[in-house]
């Protein structure tokens, strides 16, 4: 049995893992899904002063609070800055880092730094346009591959604003040769093109990294999420 602490990405929330969650507890796991300041539940907290560090801060802390140990830690898409970071500070409580469909920084990079210039333009574009300059409305769930209706409906009525200060801020690591050893990549390979691609190449080259794929768009934790808790699974046993 293994400790799953699942990070969620951009405008999302604990929720958006349910179904993965529940399917991980039948194959006798336990998981923690918790949900970042200012997004889901507690978007109520949103603000301007939340950035990279608060959600850090936030994964952090509940490894702390909850007393965690040999912990697999998983980040999807943003998700994969805030593993990066909390399990830097945490090292001594991971036991496998797991970057699914996610950003993978080296130390003193932000998710602007490893986009497009033209995807830079867009959330400053957007964030200015729709978001009083300091947030940026979440695309609709179509955007990420999804396709079932129902599927389409829950992710768009549950997704909220996400904080532009999370995107343009660099992360600080004390372990920049990489806070875990143990690291895995999952590639969504329905879901391109995407800025994922190439942590995925490198991590398929990198005799380091355990690396998978799954089938699906980029919200697979929604779309396949039986599929997605065998691969969690099979990558920690």
């Amino acid at each position: 049995m293994a400790v799953f602490v699942l990070v969620h990405g951009f405008g999302g929330g604990g929720w958006y893992w349910r179904r993965t969650a529940r399917a991980l507890r039948d194959l006798s796991q336990t998981v923690y899904t918790p949900t970042l300041t200012g997004l889901g539940e507690r978007a109520h907290l949103l603000g301007r002063k939340v950035d990279l560090d608060t959600h850090i801060a936030d994964i952090s802390m509940t490894l702390e609070v909850e007393e965690l140990h040999d912990v697999v830690l998983v980040g999807h898409s943003y998700g994969g800055m805030v593993v990066t970071g909390a399990a830097d500070r945490q090292h001594a409580r991971i036991k496998h880092l797991i970057y699914l469909d996610g950003f993978v920084p080296e130390a003193g990079q932000s998710i602007m730094d490893l986009q497009p210039p033209e995807r830079r333009e867009y959330y400053r574009t957007v964030a200015n346009d729709d978001g009083d300059g300091w947030r940026i409305p979440s695309p609709p769930a179509s955007f990420w591959k999804l396709t079932d209706r129902q599927d389409l409906a829950w992710v768009d009525r549950l997704s909220v604003d996400h904080p532009l200060a999370c995107l343009e801020q660099q992360i600080q690591l004390s372990h920049p040769q990489g806070p875990v050893s143990s690291r895995s990549f999952i590639w969504a390979s329905d879901f391109t093109p995407s800025p994922f691609e190439k942590f995925a190449a490198a991590a398929r080259n990198d005799h380091r990294w355990r690396y998978r794929e799954i089938n699906s768009g980029h919200m697979m934790m929604v779309s396949h999420p039986m599929a997605l808790a065998e691969i969690l699974v099979d990558l920690v046993q």
